[in-house]
Protein backbone atom coordinates (compact mmCIF):
# COMPACT_ATOMS: atom_id res chain seq x y z
CA UNK A 1 0.00 0.00 0.00
CA UNK A 2 2.86 2.35 0.86
CA UNK A 3 4.49 1.59 -2.47
CA UNK A 4 1.24 2.38 -4.32
CA UNK A 5 0.94 5.66 -2.42
CA UNK A 6 4.54 6.58 -3.37
CA UNK A 7 3.88 5.80 -7.04
CA UNK A 8 0.76 7.99 -7.00
CA UNK A 9 2.77 10.86 -5.51
CA UNK A 10 5.41 10.48 -8.21
CA UNK A 11 2.76 10.49 -10.93
CA UNK A 12 1.09 13.58 -9.47
CA UNK A 13 4.46 15.31 -9.25
CA UNK A 14 5.23 14.45 -12.87
CA UNK A 15 1.84 15.76 -14.04
CA UNK A 16 2.41 18.97 -12.09
CA UNK A 17 5.81 19.45 -13.70
CA UNK A 18 4.41 18.88 -17.17
CA UNK A 19 1.52 21.28 -16.72
CA UNK A 20 1.68 24.56 -18.65
CA UNK A 21 2.44 27.42 -16.20
CA UNK A 22 -0.46 29.80 -15.63
CA UNK A 23 1.71 32.83 -16.42
CA UNK A 24 1.81 31.84 -20.11
CA UNK A 25 -1.84 32.91 -20.32
CA UNK A 26 -2.55 36.67 -20.31
CA UNK A 27 -5.49 36.81 -17.88
CA UNK A 28 -3.85 34.54 -15.30
CA UNK A 29 -0.53 36.42 -15.57
CA UNK A 30 -2.02 39.89 -15.13
CA UNK A 31 -4.20 38.66 -12.27
CA UNK A 32 -1.26 37.13 -10.37
CA UNK A 33 1.15 39.97 -11.23
CA UNK A 34 -0.93 43.19 -11.41
CA UNK A 35 0.78 46.22 -12.97
CA UNK A 36 0.21 48.27 -9.83
CA UNK A 37 2.48 45.93 -7.85
CA UNK A 38 4.81 44.30 -10.38
CA UNK A 39 7.15 45.14 -13.23
CA UNK A 40 6.91 42.49 -15.94
CA UNK A 41 8.28 41.40 -19.29
CA UNK A 42 6.91 38.52 -21.33
CA UNK A 43 7.74 36.88 -24.66
CA UNK A 44 6.76 33.73 -26.54
CA UNK A 45 8.28 32.39 -29.74
CA UNK A 46 7.67 29.53 -32.15
CA UNK A 47 10.76 27.38 -32.58
CA UNK A 48 10.58 27.06 -36.36
CA UNK A 49 14.35 26.85 -36.76
CA UNK A 50 14.67 23.89 -34.37
CA UNK A 51 16.93 25.90 -32.07
CA UNK A 52 18.10 23.87 -29.06
CA UNK A 53 15.56 24.26 -26.28
CA UNK A 54 18.07 25.59 -23.73
CA UNK A 55 19.41 28.20 -26.19
CA UNK A 56 15.93 29.38 -27.12
CA UNK A 57 14.83 29.77 -23.50
CA UNK A 58 18.04 31.58 -22.56
CA UNK A 59 17.57 34.04 -25.42
CA UNK A 60 13.89 34.61 -24.58
CA UNK A 61 14.76 35.10 -20.93
CA UNK A 62 17.15 37.88 -21.94
CA UNK A 63 14.50 39.45 -24.18
CA UNK A 64 11.95 39.38 -21.33
CA UNK A 65 14.39 41.13 -18.98
CA UNK A 66 15.20 43.72 -21.65
CA UNK A 67 11.50 44.35 -22.23
CA UNK A 68 10.90 44.90 -18.51
CA UNK A 69 13.73 47.44 -18.32
CA UNK A 70 12.72 49.12 -21.58
CA UNK A 71 9.20 49.63 -20.25
CA UNK A 72 10.63 51.61 -17.32
CA UNK A 73 12.83 53.70 -19.61
CA UNK A 74 9.81 54.50 -21.79
CA UNK A 75 7.94 55.64 -18.67
CA UNK A 76 10.86 57.90 -17.70
CA UNK A 77 10.90 59.49 -21.14
CA UNK A 78 7.12 59.95 -21.04
CA UNK A 79 7.30 61.78 -17.70
CA UNK A 80 10.09 63.96 -19.01
CA UNK A 81 8.35 64.75 -22.31
CA UNK A 82 4.73 65.04 -21.22
CA UNK A 83 5.05 66.21 -17.59
CA UNK A 84 2.39 63.64 -16.78
CA UNK A 85 2.87 64.04 -13.02
CA UNK A 86 1.66 67.64 -13.20
CA UNK A 87 4.34 69.38 -11.13
CA UNK A 88 5.83 72.86 -11.25
CA UNK A 89 8.39 73.86 -13.87
CA UNK A 90 11.35 73.81 -11.49
CA UNK A 91 10.63 70.28 -10.25
CA UNK A 92 10.06 69.06 -13.80
CA UNK A 93 13.42 70.53 -14.83
CA UNK A 94 15.15 68.65 -12.00
CA UNK A 95 13.59 65.39 -13.17
CA UNK A 96 14.58 66.06 -16.79
CA UNK A 97 18.22 66.56 -15.78
CA UNK A 98 18.21 63.50 -13.54
CA UNK A 99 16.72 61.37 -16.30
CA UNK A 100 19.79 61.91 -18.51
CA UNK A 101 21.89 59.99 -15.96
CA UNK A 102 19.75 56.87 -16.46
CA UNK A 103 21.48 54.28 -18.59
CA UNK A 104 19.83 51.05 -17.59
CA UNK A 105 17.82 49.84 -14.65
CA UNK A 106 19.15 47.69 -11.83
CA UNK A 107 16.19 45.53 -10.90
CA UNK A 108 16.33 44.15 -7.38
CA UNK A 109 14.60 40.81 -6.91
CA UNK A 110 14.25 40.24 -10.65
CA UNK A 111 12.93 36.74 -11.34
CA UNK A 112 12.70 34.88 -14.63
CA UNK A 113 10.72 31.79 -15.50
CA UNK A 114 10.77 29.82 -18.73
CA UNK A 115 8.70 27.04 -20.24
CA UNK A 116 8.97 25.03 -23.44
CA UNK A 117 5.92 23.38 -24.95
CA UNK A 118 7.46 20.38 -26.70
CA UNK A 119 4.25 19.48 -28.52
CA UNK A 120 3.65 22.94 -30.01
CA UNK A 121 7.36 23.82 -30.12
CA UNK A 122 6.83 27.18 -28.46
CA UNK A 123 9.18 28.77 -25.92
CA UNK A 124 7.94 31.15 -23.21
CA UNK A 125 9.81 33.52 -20.89
CA UNK A 126 8.49 35.72 -18.10
CA UNK A 127 10.48 38.30 -16.12
CA UNK A 128 9.00 40.00 -13.08
CA UNK A 129 9.94 42.00 -10.01
CA UNK A 130 7.91 43.39 -7.16
CA UNK A 131 7.83 47.18 -7.39
CA UNK A 132 8.28 47.63 -3.65
CA UNK A 133 11.53 45.62 -3.77
CA UNK A 134 12.88 47.72 -6.65
CA UNK A 135 11.90 50.94 -4.86
CA UNK A 136 13.68 49.78 -1.70
CA UNK A 137 16.76 48.94 -3.76
CA UNK A 138 17.05 52.42 -5.25
CA UNK A 139 16.23 54.09 -1.93
CA UNK A 140 19.09 52.14 -0.31
CA UNK A 141 21.38 53.01 -3.22
CA UNK A 142 20.68 56.73 -2.77
CA UNK A 143 21.30 56.56 0.98
CA UNK A 144 24.57 54.65 0.56
CA UNK A 145 25.91 56.99 -2.14
CA UNK A 146 25.10 60.03 0.00
CA UNK A 147 26.95 58.45 2.95
CA UNK A 148 29.98 57.85 0.70
CA UNK A 149 29.80 61.43 -0.57
CA UNK A 150 29.78 62.77 2.98
CA UNK A 151 32.85 60.68 3.84
CA UNK A 152 34.61 61.77 0.65
CA UNK A 153 34.11 65.45 1.44
CA UNK A 154 36.00 64.84 4.70
CA UNK A 155 38.81 63.22 2.71
CA UNK A 156 38.88 66.23 0.35
CA UNK A 157 39.16 68.59 3.32
CA UNK A 158 42.15 66.66 4.71
CA UNK A 159 43.88 66.47 1.31
CA UNK A 160 43.48 70.20 0.74
CA UNK A 161 44.86 70.88 4.21
CA UNK A 162 47.89 68.78 3.27
CA UNK A 163 48.31 70.81 0.08
CA UNK A 164 47.56 67.85 -2.21
CA UNK A 165 45.07 69.44 -4.60
CA UNK A 166 45.53 66.77 -7.27
CA UNK A 167 44.33 63.99 -4.95
CA UNK A 168 41.52 66.26 -3.75
CA UNK A 169 40.46 66.81 -7.36
CA UNK A 170 40.31 63.06 -8.01
CA UNK A 171 38.04 62.53 -5.00
CA UNK A 172 35.84 65.44 -6.07
CA UNK A 173 35.39 63.81 -9.47
CA UNK A 174 34.46 60.59 -7.66
CA UNK A 175 31.83 62.54 -5.71
CA UNK A 176 30.51 63.88 -9.01
CA UNK A 177 30.13 60.32 -10.35
CA UNK A 178 28.37 59.26 -7.12
CA UNK A 179 25.95 62.14 -7.62
CA UNK A 180 25.20 60.88 -11.14
CA UNK A 181 24.26 57.53 -9.61
CA UNK A 182 22.08 59.33 -7.05
CA UNK A 183 20.34 61.17 -9.91
CA UNK A 184 19.66 57.87 -11.67
CA UNK A 185 18.16 56.45 -8.47
CA UNK A 186 16.03 59.55 -7.98
CA UNK A 187 14.65 59.36 -11.54
CA UNK A 188 13.80 55.70 -11.00
CA UNK A 189 12.06 56.39 -7.67
CA UNK A 190 9.96 59.19 -9.13
CA UNK A 191 8.95 56.93 -12.02
CA UNK A 192 8.08 53.95 -9.81
CA UNK A 193 6.33 55.87 -7.03
CA UNK A 194 4.80 58.68 -9.07
CA UNK A 195 5.86 61.07 -6.31
CA UNK A 196 8.46 63.82 -6.75
CA UNK A 197 8.37 64.51 -3.02
CA UNK A 198 9.01 61.00 -1.68
CA UNK A 199 11.33 61.43 1.33
CA UNK A 200 13.52 58.53 0.15
CA UNK A 201 14.60 60.62 -2.85
CA UNK A 202 16.55 62.85 -0.41
CA UNK A 203 16.51 65.86 -2.69
CA UNK A 204 17.44 68.49 -0.02
CA UNK A 205 20.58 66.57 1.01
CA UNK A 206 21.52 66.01 -2.63
CA UNK A 207 21.16 69.69 -3.48
CA UNK A 208 23.43 70.66 -0.56
CA UNK A 209 26.13 68.30 -1.83
CA UNK A 210 25.80 69.58 -5.40
CA UNK A 211 26.36 73.17 -4.30
CA UNK A 212 29.28 72.13 -2.11
CA UNK A 213 30.84 70.11 -4.95
CA UNK A 214 30.70 73.05 -7.34
CA UNK A 215 32.35 75.32 -4.75
CA UNK A 216 35.10 72.79 -4.06
CA UNK A 217 35.79 72.14 -7.76
CA UNK A 218 36.06 75.85 -8.46
CA UNK A 219 38.55 76.14 -5.60
CA UNK A 220 40.95 73.42 -6.79
CA UNK A 221 40.68 73.25 -10.58
CA UNK A 222 42.92 75.48 -12.65
CA UNK A 223 41.06 75.46 -15.96
CA UNK A 224 38.37 77.86 -17.15
CA UNK A 225 36.24 76.75 -20.08
CA UNK A 226 35.90 79.55 -22.62
CA UNK A 227 35.69 77.46 -25.81
CA UNK A 228 34.71 74.00 -27.03
CA UNK A 229 38.36 72.94 -27.06
CA UNK A 230 38.81 74.17 -23.46
CA UNK A 231 35.77 72.17 -22.35
CA UNK A 232 36.97 69.08 -24.26
CA UNK A 233 40.39 69.35 -22.61
CA UNK A 234 38.78 69.57 -19.18
CA UNK A 235 36.58 66.50 -19.83
CA UNK A 236 39.52 64.45 -21.17
CA UNK A 237 41.68 65.51 -18.24
CA UNK A 238 38.92 64.63 -15.76
CA UNK A 239 38.65 61.12 -17.24
CA UNK A 240 42.43 60.68 -17.05
CA UNK A 241 42.49 61.84 -13.41
CA UNK A 242 39.76 59.34 -12.51
CA UNK A 243 40.83 56.32 -14.57
CA UNK A 244 44.47 56.67 -15.44
CA UNK A 245 44.75 54.91 -18.81
CA UNK A 246 42.35 51.94 -19.02
CA UNK A 247 42.95 48.99 -21.32
CA UNK A 248 39.56 49.38 -22.99
CA UNK A 249 38.99 51.79 -25.84
CA UNK A 250 36.59 54.71 -25.43
CA UNK A 251 33.69 55.33 -27.79
CA UNK A 252 32.72 59.01 -27.77
CA UNK A 253 29.09 59.53 -28.72
CA UNK A 254 27.55 62.79 -29.84
CA UNK A 255 26.33 64.78 -26.85
CA UNK A 256 22.60 65.52 -27.02
CA UNK A 257 20.56 68.63 -26.34
CA UNK A 258 19.14 68.57 -22.81
CA UNK A 259 17.03 65.44 -22.26
CA UNK A 260 16.29 64.82 -25.94
CA UNK A 261 18.01 62.53 -28.49
CA UNK A 262 18.67 65.60 -30.67
CA UNK A 263 22.02 67.03 -31.69
CA UNK A 264 23.38 70.16 -33.33
CA UNK A 265 26.55 71.54 -34.94
CA UNK A 266 27.76 72.11 -31.37
CA UNK A 267 27.36 68.36 -30.70
CA UNK A 268 29.46 67.48 -33.72
CA UNK A 269 32.25 69.92 -32.83
CA UNK A 270 32.32 68.84 -29.18
CA UNK A 271 32.47 65.13 -30.07
CA UNK A 272 35.38 65.70 -32.45
CA UNK A 273 37.27 67.85 -29.94
CA UNK A 274 36.80 65.42 -27.02
CA UNK A 275 37.98 62.52 -29.21
CA UNK A 276 41.08 64.51 -30.18
CA UNK A 277 41.89 65.47 -26.58
CA UNK A 278 41.48 61.88 -25.40
CA UNK A 279 43.87 60.64 -28.10
CA UNK A 280 46.37 63.33 -27.11
CA UNK A 281 46.07 62.07 -23.52
CA UNK A 282 47.01 58.56 -24.63
CA UNK A 283 43.56 56.97 -24.82
CA UNK A 284 42.39 54.70 -27.62
CA UNK A 285 39.25 56.16 -29.21
CA UNK A 286 36.92 54.19 -31.49
CA UNK A 287 34.09 55.28 -33.77
CA UNK A 288 30.41 54.81 -33.05
CA UNK A 289 28.58 51.48 -33.35
CA UNK A 290 31.53 49.45 -32.04
CA UNK A 291 31.03 46.28 -30.02
CA UNK A 292 33.16 44.43 -27.51
CA UNK A 293 34.85 45.49 -24.28
CA UNK A 294 34.75 49.25 -24.59
CA UNK A 295 33.87 52.27 -22.50
CA UNK A 296 31.20 54.65 -23.77
CA UNK A 297 31.22 58.39 -23.15
CA UNK A 298 27.76 59.94 -23.39
CA UNK A 299 26.68 63.40 -22.43
CA UNK A 300 24.10 66.13 -22.61
CA UNK A 301 24.32 69.89 -22.75
CA UNK A 302 21.86 72.38 -21.28
CA UNK A 303 20.99 75.89 -22.38
CA UNK A 304 21.17 77.91 -19.16
CA UNK A 305 20.99 81.66 -18.46
CA UNK A 306 24.39 82.83 -19.75
CA UNK A 307 26.21 79.59 -20.47
CA UNK A 308 25.95 76.07 -21.85
CA UNK A 309 26.34 73.41 -19.16
CA UNK A 310 27.96 70.17 -20.35
CA UNK A 311 27.47 66.93 -18.40
CA UNK A 312 29.64 63.95 -19.42
CA UNK A 313 29.37 60.41 -18.06
CA UNK A 314 31.62 57.45 -18.91
CA UNK A 315 30.21 53.95 -18.51
CA UNK A 316 31.39 50.41 -19.08
CA UNK A 317 29.37 49.18 -22.07
CA UNK A 318 28.93 45.62 -20.80
CA UNK A 319 28.00 46.36 -17.16
CA UNK A 320 26.64 49.95 -17.56
CA UNK A 321 28.63 50.87 -14.43
CA UNK A 322 29.41 54.60 -14.13
CA UNK A 323 33.20 54.98 -14.10
CA UNK A 324 33.91 58.69 -14.51
CA UNK A 325 32.11 61.99 -15.01
CA UNK A 326 32.76 65.64 -15.65
CA UNK A 327 30.59 68.77 -15.75
CA UNK A 328 31.76 72.08 -17.18
CA UNK A 329 30.45 75.31 -18.70
CA UNK A 330 30.99 77.36 -21.85
CA UNK A 331 29.80 80.98 -21.93
CA UNK A 332 27.14 81.35 -24.62
CA UNK A 333 28.64 84.60 -26.00
CA UNK A 334 31.81 82.66 -26.90
CA UNK A 335 29.77 80.23 -29.02
CA UNK A 336 27.65 82.93 -30.60
CA UNK A 337 30.75 84.96 -31.51
CA UNK A 338 32.15 81.94 -33.36
CA UNK A 339 28.87 81.15 -35.11
CA UNK A 340 28.40 77.80 -33.32
CA UNK A 341 24.74 76.72 -33.33
CA UNK A 342 23.76 74.78 -30.21
CA UNK A 343 19.95 74.62 -30.48
CA UNK A 344 18.81 71.78 -32.77
CA UNK A 345 17.27 72.95 -36.00
CA UNK A 346 13.44 72.76 -36.10
CA UNK A 347 13.61 72.01 -32.36
CA UNK A 348 10.12 73.30 -31.50
CA UNK A 349 8.41 71.26 -34.21
CA UNK A 350 10.47 68.19 -33.29
CA UNK A 351 9.32 68.50 -29.65
CA UNK A 352 5.68 68.66 -30.75
CA UNK A 353 6.23 65.44 -32.70
CA UNK A 354 7.98 63.81 -29.73
CA UNK A 355 5.02 64.62 -27.49
CA UNK A 356 2.64 63.07 -30.00
CA UNK A 357 4.75 59.90 -30.05
CA UNK A 358 4.99 59.79 -26.23
CA UNK A 359 1.22 59.55 -25.73
CA UNK A 360 0.17 55.90 -25.61
CA UNK A 361 3.47 54.43 -26.78
CA UNK A 362 3.35 50.66 -27.37
CA UNK A 363 4.96 48.65 -24.55
CA UNK A 364 5.14 44.93 -23.91
CA UNK A 365 3.57 43.74 -27.15
CA UNK A 366 5.03 40.20 -27.05
CA UNK A 367 7.47 41.00 -29.85
CA UNK A 368 11.20 41.68 -29.70
CA UNK A 369 12.09 44.22 -32.36
CA UNK A 370 15.39 45.92 -33.10
CA UNK A 371 16.22 48.64 -35.62
CA UNK A 372 19.54 50.38 -36.21
CA UNK A 373 21.60 52.20 -38.82
CA UNK A 374 25.08 51.91 -40.27
CA UNK A 375 26.05 54.30 -37.43
CA UNK A 376 24.26 52.39 -34.68
CA UNK A 377 21.07 53.66 -33.05
CA UNK A 378 22.00 56.24 -30.41
CA UNK A 379 22.89 59.95 -30.66
CA UNK A 380 22.80 59.85 -34.45
CA UNK A 381 24.21 62.68 -36.58
CA UNK A 382 24.42 62.48 -40.37
CA UNK A 383 26.11 65.22 -42.38
CA UNK A 384 25.55 66.28 -45.97
CA UNK A 385 26.57 63.59 -48.44
CA UNK A 386 26.71 60.72 -45.89
CA UNK A 387 24.71 57.58 -46.64
CA UNK A 388 22.11 56.18 -44.24
CA UNK A 389 21.34 52.46 -44.23
CA UNK A 390 18.63 50.85 -42.09
CA UNK A 391 18.49 47.35 -40.59
CA UNK A 392 15.75 45.54 -38.66
CA UNK A 393 15.33 42.22 -36.84
CA UNK A 394 12.19 40.65 -35.33
CA UNK A 395 11.82 37.46 -33.28
CA UNK A 396 8.31 36.64 -34.54
CA UNK A 397 6.51 36.56 -37.84
CA UNK A 398 5.00 40.03 -38.24
CA UNK A 399 4.15 42.92 -40.53
CA UNK A 400 6.40 46.00 -40.57
CA UNK A 401 5.67 49.64 -41.31
CA UNK A 402 8.46 52.21 -41.71
CA UNK A 403 7.53 55.91 -41.72
CA UNK A 404 10.21 58.59 -42.10
CA UNK A 405 9.39 62.04 -40.69
CA UNK A 406 11.56 64.62 -42.51
CA UNK A 407 12.83 67.89 -41.08
CA UNK A 408 10.45 69.95 -43.25
CA UNK A 409 7.39 68.16 -41.84
CA UNK A 410 6.92 65.76 -44.77
CA UNK A 411 6.31 62.07 -44.03
CA UNK A 412 7.42 59.27 -46.32
CA UNK A 413 6.12 55.70 -46.24
CA UNK A 414 9.32 53.71 -46.77
CA UNK A 415 7.93 50.23 -46.35
CA UNK A 416 4.42 49.06 -45.55
CA UNK A 417 3.03 45.69 -44.55
CA UNK A 418 6.39 44.10 -45.25
CA UNK A 419 6.01 40.57 -43.93
CA UNK A 420 8.75 38.95 -41.88
CA UNK A 421 8.07 35.33 -42.67
CA UNK A 422 9.17 32.23 -40.86
CA UNK A 423 12.48 32.04 -42.75
CA UNK A 424 13.45 35.62 -41.80
CA UNK A 425 12.60 35.49 -38.09
CA UNK A 426 15.64 36.52 -36.01
CA UNK A 427 17.49 37.46 -39.19
CA UNK A 428 18.81 40.96 -39.85
CA UNK A 429 16.99 42.53 -42.77
CA UNK A 430 18.47 45.53 -44.61
CA UNK A 431 15.90 47.89 -46.05
CA UNK A 432 16.18 48.15 -49.84
CA UNK A 433 16.87 51.88 -49.59
CA UNK A 434 19.96 54.03 -49.15
CA UNK A 435 19.49 57.65 -48.19
CA UNK A 436 21.97 60.41 -48.90
CA UNK A 437 21.89 63.18 -46.30
CA UNK A 438 20.68 66.34 -48.00
CA UNK A 439 18.53 69.39 -47.38
CA UNK A 440 16.27 70.12 -45.59
CA UNK A 441 18.45 69.65 -42.51
CA UNK A 442 17.28 69.27 -38.94
CA UNK A 443 15.71 66.68 -36.64
CA UNK A 444 14.21 63.68 -38.44
CA UNK A 445 12.54 60.57 -37.05
CA UNK A 446 12.20 57.00 -38.27
CA UNK A 447 9.04 55.39 -36.91
CA UNK A 448 8.88 51.59 -37.01
CA UNK A 449 5.78 49.64 -36.04
CA UNK A 450 5.29 45.89 -36.14
CA UNK A 451 2.22 43.76 -35.52
CA UNK A 452 0.68 40.38 -36.23
CA UNK A 453 -1.95 41.69 -38.65
CA UNK A 454 -1.68 43.99 -41.69
CA UNK A 455 -1.83 47.72 -40.96
CA UNK A 456 -4.71 50.05 -41.70
CA UNK A 457 -3.93 51.88 -44.95
CA UNK A 458 -2.46 55.38 -44.97
CA UNK A 459 -3.36 58.08 -47.48
CA UNK A 460 -0.36 58.54 -49.77
CA UNK A 461 0.70 60.29 -52.94
CA UNK A 462 3.58 59.18 -55.18
CA UNK A 463 6.20 61.83 -55.84
CA UNK A 464 9.93 61.72 -56.78
CA UNK A 465 9.85 57.92 -56.47
CA UNK A 466 8.58 57.98 -52.85
CA UNK A 467 5.19 57.54 -51.20
CA UNK A 468 4.47 60.80 -49.35
CA UNK A 469 1.86 60.44 -46.59
CA UNK A 470 -1.05 62.89 -46.63
CA UNK A 471 -2.26 62.02 -43.09
CA UNK A 472 -1.11 64.13 -40.14
CA UNK A 473 1.21 62.70 -37.48
CA UNK A 474 -1.58 61.77 -35.03
CA UNK A 475 -3.46 59.85 -37.72
CA UNK A 476 -0.28 58.03 -38.76
CA UNK A 477 0.39 57.04 -35.16
CA UNK A 478 -3.19 55.85 -34.60
CA UNK A 479 -3.29 53.82 -37.80
CA UNK A 480 0.11 52.30 -37.01
CA UNK A 481 -0.53 51.48 -33.35
CA UNK A 482 -4.14 50.43 -33.73
CA UNK A 483 -7.28 51.94 -32.29
CA UNK A 484 -7.12 50.37 -28.84
CA UNK A 485 -4.54 50.11 -26.09
CA UNK A 486 -2.20 47.14 -26.32
CA UNK A 487 -2.59 44.49 -23.65
CA UNK A 488 0.93 43.33 -22.84
CA UNK A 489 1.55 39.81 -24.09
CA UNK A 490 -1.95 39.35 -25.52
CA UNK A 491 -1.32 41.00 -28.89
CA UNK A 492 1.66 40.95 -31.21
CA UNK A 493 2.83 44.57 -31.39
CA UNK A 494 6.04 46.55 -31.08
CA UNK A 495 7.22 50.08 -31.71
CA UNK A 496 10.66 51.61 -32.13
CA UNK A 497 11.95 55.04 -33.15
CA UNK A 498 15.28 56.42 -34.25
CA UNK A 499 15.95 60.15 -34.10
CA UNK A 500 18.48 61.64 -36.53
CA UNK A 501 20.13 65.02 -36.61
CA UNK A 502 20.99 65.98 -40.18
CA UNK A 503 23.17 68.98 -41.01
CA UNK A 504 25.40 70.46 -43.68
CA UNK A 505 29.16 70.01 -43.63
Amino acid sequence: MKNLFAILLLLLGYCGMAQTPRWTEYTSRTSAYPAAQYLTGYLAENNFSEEPEADLLLRLSGYAKDQLVENILVDIQSISTLNILNVNAETQEVFRKNSTAVSTATIAGLNTETYYDKKKKIGYAFAYAKKSDVIDHYANDIAQYLDQINTNFTIVKNQKAAGDNQKALKVLFLIQTHLKNVEQGQAMLVTLTGNFNDSRIKRPETNVYKVKLEQELNAVKNTDQFSIDDAAFFIANAIQVQLGKPDQAIQVNNFTYQDTPMGSPFSRKLQASISQKLVQSGFSVVTQSQTGQILVLNGSYWDEADHIKIAALLRDQSSAAALASSDCNIPKPALVANGVVFTPENYKQAMITMREFAEGEVKGGNLNLDVYTNKGKDNLIFTEGELLKLFVRANRECYLRFVYHLADGSKVLLLDNYYINRDHVNQVYELPYEFECAEPFGIETLQLNAQGQPFSPLNTQSQYGYEFILDDTKSIITKSRGFKKVKAGEELKAEKRLVFTTMNR
